[in-house]
């Protein structure tokens, strides 16, 4: 259980769009332990379901029916919005609360096509608030201190990385249900869209080359994307700059292995990063802040095992989640600080590029773009 602390006397007033069940690790548990931060309202259409969500984590204040979302947005008392619904409603609740004033924290992806993800830093920018999507672990101490030891130079340069997310299929059910929103097409779905943007910004931070969109040399999509154009899986390779590789597997329902598939794998939750001078492996990247290791073995000298929860100079805390962490950031944003970690829009809109690339190698079509047009003043 989170802490809660005494909260400042205007502190950042979050409203959250969908009773979504990412809502407690990414803003509400995060919430209790920041003074600077309230969760104040929950907008849900389905309004038992909104009042349950509200009580259950001590919301004062719920929106329900049809026009739940925009009358969230027209509160005076909300500053800033968590946007938790499907991925194809994130570019429309977006600029309509952009264009309502508020700042927003956007769930991944921020939308489902890059030119969206564009108009959305675009408007931002233009109306002076904070955008932000919600890809977390870049933000975690953990990953910050193996980017540091691939930039110190101590293993050489980089030659390849590997990054996978995988959920084994005996345990997909206890995290996907059965109408899970992420296997519908129309609303953004596919694991790429979902669980696949953690190894695909993982290979991406690591080697320093989140500035363009990564050439993608071969993609396969795993379940049966053919007729359902969901992919349950993807596999995926990259090349590059300096002629680095990159690899990314990630699957919501892993098969099996053995006769029949029968026998259960692991989940696979690592980074590894070969360098000419060693190797480096992060285990558990997407949720660093619940428990990781780095291991550093040299191909010269002995091997090494290291953590880190908190910060260099020892800011931080060892409790903090990366959810935890990027709210820091984003609040030091909101309040005109200075993060001490912070993602240029160009690295969220060549992402969205990249993904649209995997998609097109895979053989399977881009995610179905927003038809909201914004009304014109």
């Amino acid at each position: 259980m989170v802490k809660g602390v005494k909260k400042t006397e205007n502190a950042l007033r979050f409203g959250i769009l969908g009773a979504a069940r990412i809502g407690p690790d990414a803003l509400i548990n995060p919430a209790k332990s920041h003074p600077d931060v309230v969760v104040s309202a929950v907008a849900c259409r389905d309004k038992a379901k909104g009042e349950k969500y509200a009580k259950t984590h001590s919301i004062s204040k719920t929106y329900s029916g049809k026009d739940a979302y925009q009358e969230l947005i027209n509160d005076a008392e909300i500053d800033a919005v968590y946007i938790a619904l499907p991925n194809a409603l994130h570019y429309e609740w977006s600029v309509r609360a952009l264009n309502g004033g508020k700042h927003v924290l956007i769930e991944k992806p921020i939308a489902d096509a890059a030119d969206e993800a564009r108009q959305i830093f675009a408007l931002a920018e233009e109306k002076g608030l904070v955008a932000l999507e919600a890809i977390h672990f870049t933000f975690h101490p953990a990953a910050q201190r193996v980017k540091a030891i691939i930039d110190s130079g101590e293993l050489g340069a980089v030659k390849s990385v590997v990054a996978e997310f995988a959920v084994p299929s005996l345990i997909s059910s206890l995290f996907f249900v059965k109408d899970d929103i992420r296997f519908n097409y129309d609303l953004g779905g596919g694991c790429t869209m979902d669980m696949g943007v953690y190894p695909l910004a993982a290979i991406r931070y690591l080697t320093g080359t989140e500035s363009a969109p990564a050439e993608v040399t071969r993609a396969t999509a795993l379940g049966n994307p053919g007729t359902t154009r969901i992919d349950r899986g993807m596999h995926a390779t990259y090349a590059l700059p300096s002629s680095v590789t990159a690899e990314t597997y990630v699957d919501f329902a892993m098969p099996g292995w053995g006769p029949f598939g029968l026998l259960p794998r692991l989940p696979k939750v690592t980074a590894r990063v070969e360098l000419e001078g060693g190797t480096v492996e992060f285990f558990n990247y997407p949720l660093a802040g619940a428990l990781h290791w780095i291991k550093v073995r040299p191909r010269k000298g002995a091997a090494r095992t290291e953590k880190a929860y908190k910060r260099p100079d020892g800011s931080g805390d060892a409790s903090w989640t990366t959810y935890r962490y990027q709210l820091e950031a984003f609040v030091d944003k909101v309040r005109g600080r200075t993060p001490q970690c912070w993602v240029d829009p160009k690295t969220t809109i060549t992402q969205l590029e990249c993904v649209e690339r995997i998609y097109a190698a895979a053989g399977l079509p881009p995610r179905v773009r927003s038809s909201y047009v914004a009304p014109t003043v």
